[in-house]
C-alpha cells in the first residue's frame, strides 16, 4: 500500500516536473519567436517601403499611414508565438522522454514488479540528468585555451 502511493507520488511528480520545464521552455521561445517573426516582417516592409517610384511626399505619407495601420503584424507575431510554444514544448519534452516515460509505466501498471521497473529507470535516467547537466562532468573545459 505505502509502495504503491510513493511510487504513484514520485511518478507524478516526475511528469509534473516535466510538464512545468516544457511549459516553459515554450513561453521563453513563443516569446522569442514573436518577436523573431516581427522582426524579419518589418524588415521586409521597411525595405519595400524604402523605394519609391518617384520621390515623393505624398508617397512616403500613404506609406507611413499603410505601415502604421497594419494589422497584419498581430498575425506575424501571434503565427510566431504558436509556433514558437510548439517547438519550445516539443524540445522541452524530448529532452525529458524517458523520465516521463518510466513514470507513465509506473503510473500504468499495477504490478509491483514493473512499478519498481519504473521507479529503476525514473531513478537512473534522473541522476544521469542531474551528473550530465547539473555537474558538467563531461562538458570540455578546454575551450578558451585553444
Amino acid at each position: 500500500m505505502a509502495f504503491n502511493f510513493i511510487a504513484n507520488a514520485a511518478s507524478i511528480l516526475s511528469v509534473t516536473s516535466s510538464a512545468i520545464e516544457a511549459g516553459e521552455l515554450g513561453v521563453r521561445t513563443a516569446k522569442q519567436s514573436a518577436r523573431t517573426a516581427v522582426a524579419v516582417k518589418d524588415i521586409k516592409d521597411y525595405t519595400g517601403d524604402s523605394m519609391l517610384n518617384k520621390s515623393s511626399e505624398k508617397h512616403n505619407a500613404m506609406k507611413e499611414i499603410v505601415r502604421n495601420g497594419d494589422f497584419f503584424t498581430g498575425i506575424y507575431k501571434a503565427g510566431g508565438a504558436i509556433s514558437g510554444f510548439g517547438k519550445g514544448l516539443w524540445d522541452g519534452m524530448k529532452g525529458n522522454w524517458l523520465s516521463t516515460g518510466f513514470a507513465a509505466m509506473t503510473l500504468a501498471c499495477r504490478n509491483r514488479t514493473a512499478k519498481t521497473i519504473g521507479l529503476i529507470g525514473m531513478t537512473g535516467s534522473m541522476l544521469y540528468d542531474f551528473v550530465k547537466n547539473g555537474t558538467n562532468l563531461f562538458t570540455r573545459k578546454d575551450i578558451i585555451e585553444k
